[in-house]
């Protein structure tokens, strides 16, 4: 009995330092991939660098504060400004001022929220010019909701003497418009013609 119990510590043993040994070539793995994905974005190879940086992330079972650096500044390269900022963020946070590559960071942050932000204004002027152009919304239906009313056909005001009831002027009591009448709205043409079907 002693001798099995012996025999299964010593198996287990050996799958362990197995396991362990196994860990430590794929830890080995992944910061060759990393220190190989930095060489590769320095030298502006941001593709290859990016499938490096991949590969180490799956490898590394705890990530260097300096795979934050290199992930978000190659992200940056690859113009995932969204992707630079978070990981730019988070090695900041890790390192605080006393990291190597603060000022780096830092320097590089800035870019990305500065091109994120240029990006986001450009979609809301996209959007406005979307909005002032025909045929713009495509409804999914024959009607949609009025967004005056929301669909109630009533529009509710304060009174002197307590709240006052109104037809919605732009959808009647039906509280819809229809596909037409809904793009009108949003281009700023559409009166105010009580619509009662």
């Amino acid at each position: 009995m002693n001798r099995y119990i012996l025999l299964i510590i010593m198996v287990w043993v050996s799958i362990s330092s197995h396991d362990a040994t196994a860990q430590g070539i794929i830890q080995r793995d992944g910061l060759a991939n990393m220190d190989k994905g930095a060489e590769a974005m320095y030298d502006g190879n941001y593709q290859t660098a990016d499938l490096l940086f991949r590969e180490a992330l799956n490898q590394l079972g705890k990530l260097p504060s300096e795979m934050a650096y290199y992930f978000g500044r190659n992200s940056y390269h690859l113009k995932k400004y969204k992707q630079a900022i978070n990981w730019l963020t988070k090695y900041v946070q890790l390192k605080g001022t006393s990291g190597q590559y603060y000022d780096q960071a830092v320097l590089y942050l800035d870019r990305a929220n500065n091109a994120y932000r240029l990006i986001k204004e450009q979609q809301v002027q996209e959007t406005e010019n979307q909005l002032t152009t025909d045929g713009y919304y495509d409804c999914p239906s024959d009607y949609v909701m009025c967004p005056i009313c929301h669909g109630s056909g009533v529009l509710i005001k304060p009174g002197n003497f307590g709240s006052v009831y109104q037809t919605c002027p732009y959808s009647g009591l039906t509280g819809k418009l229809t596909c037409e009448q809904y793009n009108q709205y949003l281009m700023g043409e559409l009166g105010m013609e009580m619509q009662d079907e």
